[in-house]
C-alpha cells in the first residue's frame, strides 16, 4: 500500500530541509573561504549536493520513503570517507590529487543501490 499524498509531501519537506541545512553548512563552514576549509564537503556542496537531493527526493513520489534518508546518509558518509582517505598524499611531493570527490561519489552511488534494495525488499515483505 502506497503512503498518502500528505505523508509523501511531509517526507519531501523533511528531505528538502535536510539538504538545505547541509548545503548551508558545507558552503559556509567547509568551503575555501569558510570557517574550516575542508576539500570534500566544500566540493560536494558546490557540485553534487543538489543533484543528489533531486535524485533522492524523486522516489518519494512513488512511495519510497526510506530511500532519501539512505541517500542522505550516503552523502554524509561519503564526505567523511572522502576527506579521511582522499587526500592521503596530496600534501607531499609529487602532489597527488585529492580523491575525496571520487570516494564521495562512489559512496553515494552505493547508498543509492542499498536504498533501492531496501525499498524493494520492504515492498516484497509488506505484501
Amino acid at each position: 500500500m502506497k503512503p498518502s499524498i500528505n505523508v509523501r509531501v511531509k517526507h519531501i519537506c523533511y528531505t528538502a530541509i535536510l539538504y538545505t541545512v547541509t548545503y548551508l553548512i558545507f558552503r559556509y563552514v567547509f568551503w575555501v573561504s569558510g570557517i574550516l576549509p575542508i576539500y570534500t564537503p566544500g566540493w560536494a556542496g558546490s557540485n553534487i549536493l543538489w543533484i543528489i537531493a533531486v535524485i533522492s527526493m524523486f522516489p518519494i513520489l512513488f512511495g519510497w520513503l526510506k530511500f532519501p534518508y539512505i541517500a542522505f546518509a550516503g552523502l554524509l558518509l561519503g564526505n567523511v570517507a572522502g576527506e579521511l582517505f582522499g587526500g592521503f598524499h596530496s600534501d607531499i611531493p609529487p602532489r597527488y590529487l585529492h580523491y575525496g570527490w571520487f570516494i564521495c561519489i562512489v559512496v553515494v552511488i552505493v547508498s543509492f543501490v542499498i536504498g533501492v534494495h531496501i525499498e524493494r525488499r520492504t515492498k516484497k515483505y509488506s505484501k
